[in-house]
């Protein structure tokens, strides 16, 4: 089940309508209720950000993957036994410049059995731009439950923050080629500090995360890493534009294309949100600086349409460039991939989806498509099951059979929180 930090909040900003004004948590505005009740979900949900991650500075430039520091670390929810430790490595934004990123490791309970532990890498969804909002600063880890999963049939996982969440600097949120670095190279920062991993590795991303996960298949074409086993890709927010422009006029959903602003400022600092936002949402992104996404969902929560984006916001150049250099799922990937999308989805539709399949299939690509009635972008507990929670019997099958475990990743296991199993429907 998705943590109720978050997926709780966002519930409430997709499926109820805003009867309160929010207003961003500056000094002279006092939050809402909704709003304060989002900023105590985050703080009882954080760890300290302690020296661990402020990096050399100077930082000296160094091969992409290398150590800089690994720790022990303590206080997450994680099965009894396992193990977790915290990196701090070398990756690269999308224009080559060295930076610092932040991970952890976590390794099942006992010794490594032959060959090591196959290992799933953790390209997570959108959690916010702050640098509190890295998953390894959160005790539930933000895709803890689904980790927990995967640490309970004997394989490690690795979880990327991605670069300026728990790090200094800013996290180019949207940006794919920045995304598949971080997540790359941690892998790579993984194996020099965690002893009794396997060579083998299956990737899995939902959300933001899923996008992540489409760009590092992309770039196993061209930069094979060994190993690789495949991808399990959830709800991915792979087609920019079509997700932004759903953002603006989708209730409830301003959250993300203020966050799509900020991040696109971050890898273009040309692109101005000013010409892509109201001046009342540009009132509100200062809360992107502190506040995880329940908070950013509170605040942004009542604007929508002309209240939340400049009309054209979508042709300003340099954005239009971004969201379309950014889009992932238009180019071959290696493969095999597992694509999973819940049809009650209410962030990233399931038509969305749909056409990624599709021109993932005429790009030759391998592509096991499979859709799932009942189940929304994340579990809100006590409304509904989200794709990774209600689809995890058949990746959990899929995933053991791409580290030839001999399970039939063709069998369909319905879980029992959905109203049926999937329809499948083979791409490629």
């Amino acid at each position: 089940m998705k943590t109720l930090l978050n997926a709780l909040l966002v519930a409430v900003a997709v499926m109820a309508p805003v009867t309160a004004t929010v207003t961003p948590a500056r000094a002279d505005v006092v939050c809402d209720d909704w709003c304060q009740g989002a900023w105590a979900q985050q703080r009882a949900n954080a760890l300290p950000r302690t020296a661990f991650y402020d990096p050399p500075s100077p930082l000296r430039r160094a091969p992409a993957g290398t150590l800089i520091r690994q720790q022990p670390a303590t206080g997450y929810t994680v099965p009894a036994g396992a193990r977790v430790t915290r990196l701090l490595y070398h990756s690269r934004t999308a224009g080559g410049r060295d930076v610092a990123a932040s991970a952890v490791v976590l390794v099942p309970s006992g010794t490594s059995p032959h060959g090591g532990w196959p290992v799933v890498v953790d390209a997570h969804g959108t959690s916010g731009m702050a640098r509190d909002c890295a998953p390894s600063l959160m005790r539930d880890l933000y895709h803890g439950d689904q980790m927990a999963r995967f640490l309970d049939r004997g394989y490690a996982v690795v979880a990327p923050d991605y670069a300026g969440l728990g790090t200094d600097g800013a996290h180019a949120l949207g940006d794919k080629t920045a995304a598949a670095d971080d997540v790359v190279y941690a892998l790579q920062a993984a194996r020099r500090a965690v002893p009794g991993l396997s060579r083998s590795w299956v990737l899995w991303g939902h959300s933001q995360g899923g996008a992540a996960a489409l760009a590092v298949a992309e770039r196993q074409v061209r930069h094979p890493v060994d190993g690789y086993r495949g991808a399990v890709v959830t709800s991915p927010a792979a087609s920019l534009d079509k997700i932004a422009e759903h953002a603006a006029t989708g209730p409830g959903l301003g959250a993300f294309i203020a966050l799509i602003a900020a991040g696109a400022h971050v890898s273009d600092p040309g692109i101005d949100p000013r010409r892509l936002l109201t001046a009342e949402a540009v009132s509100r992104l200062e809360t992107t600086r502190t506040g995880c996404l329940g908070v950013v969902s509170a605040v942004f929560g009542d604007l929508t349409g002309p209240d939340l984006v400049r009309p054209g916001y979508l042709t300003d150049p340099r954005f239009a460039r971004f969201l379309e250099t950014n889009s992932t799922g238009a180019q071959r990937v290696a493969g095999p991939v597992l694509l999973l999308q819940g049809q009650a989805d209410t962030v990233i539709p399931a038509w969305m989806t749909d056409e990624v399949a599709e021109t993932l299939r005429r790009s030759g690509s391998a592509v096991d498509y499979r859709t799932y009635p009942g189940l929304e972008h994340d579990t809100y507990p006590g409304q509904t099951v989200g794709i990774d929670d209600g689809a995890m019997p058949d990746i959990l099958a899929w995933v053991a059979n791409r580290f030839g475990h001999g399970i039939d990743a063709g069998s369909t296991a319905a879980d029992a929180n959905s109203a049926s199993g999937p329809r499948r429907r083979s791409a490629g």
